[in-house]
């Protein structure tokens, strides 16, 4: 069995990229408080609890990929204010930019989605996250997407912890198979978080408790000038964006991309009214 790095709370983006290159992922622990959490969890109570486990669209593939005993939503920024703590986490954002702005202008989010693995879950299948853009995953491919698994509950390897291979980043090719023996499981506390490269092989863990739901958020941002997943001025209205940050609303596909996008002026409301009557 592999083994992930794991860095202490308020370890700094120069403490985090040497490993995060080297392995592929780095646990962080304590990136989000007590109190975010917190807020977290009761903004998005009643979807968590009331949103259905499996896929509903997609083939066999999409149904087995997302799981029949997962709970999946995005829309976190309008669901709940205290995400946009968790969109600017600091340690998060140094590494995106220190990776990301290699190979763009800028960046925003691809998704922030709650994984909520239900008892009976089976194991999820190895993947890569850049493999999204297909063209853009390969072994002298610039890095295309970052992301963090956030611990909302506990992760154990009972209950679905996130499984990476550490190294697989840097495989000269991409189309072998992992070996059991070269999986780590980023167990983790509530408020730690598994940093991780797109390129890297991971999963998530089967759920062979009786009883226990896996509470996992997803944020992960990708170059900007590529289309995420999560098609954000639409799933985040301008209702709820206008309350945030100029940070915020730009990671969120509301500003104009560029270093040079504060010289645009943009009608907000506009916008929203004209993809509404859409």
């Amino acid at each position: 069995m592999a083994e992930l790095t794991i860095l202490e709370a308020g370890s700094t983006t120069d403490d985090i990229l040497p490993m995060l290159d080297r392995d592929g992922g780095v646990i962080v622990r304590g990136l989000l408080d007590d109190d975010t959490i917190e807020r977290f969890k009761a903004d998005i109570e009643q979807t968590a609890t009331e949103h259905p486990a499996g896929a509903t669209t997609g083939g066999d593939r999409t149904i087995e990929f997302w799981g029949t005993e997962t709970k999946r939503f995005t829309r976190l920024a309008h669901r709940s204010p205290a995400f946009e703590d968790i969109l600017l986490n600091p340690a998060l954002l140094g590494v995106c930019d220190e990776v990301l702005l290699a190979s763009a202008q800028d960046y925003w989010l691809n998704t922030g989605q709650m994984m909520i693995i239900g008892p009976g879950e089976s194991t999820q299948m190895r993947h890569r996250d850049a493999n999204n853009w297909v063209s853009l995953c390969s072994p002298t491919s610039p890095e295309v997407t970052i992301s963090c698994m956030y611990a909302i509950g506990e992760f154990t390897t009972q209950n679905g912890a996130t499984q990476v291979v550490p190294g697989s980043h840097r495989w000269d090719d991409y189309g072998r198979a992992a070996t059991d023996d070269e999986v780590a499981v980023a167990e983790m506390q509530p408020g730690d978080g598994l940093i991780y490269s797109g390129r890297v092989i991971h999963n998530a863990g089967a759920n062979r408790t009786a009883d226990e739901w896996r509470l996992g958020l997803h944020v992960s941002f990708v170059l900007g000038w590529l289309t995420p997943e999560e098609a954000l001025p639409i799933s985040v209205p301008w209702e709820s964006a206008q309350h945030l940050s100029d940070r915020a609303r730009r990671l969120l596909g509301w500003e104009s991309y560029g270093q040079n996008s504060r010289l645009w002026t943009v009608d907000y409301e506009q916008i929203s009214v004209a993809l509404n009557q859409s």
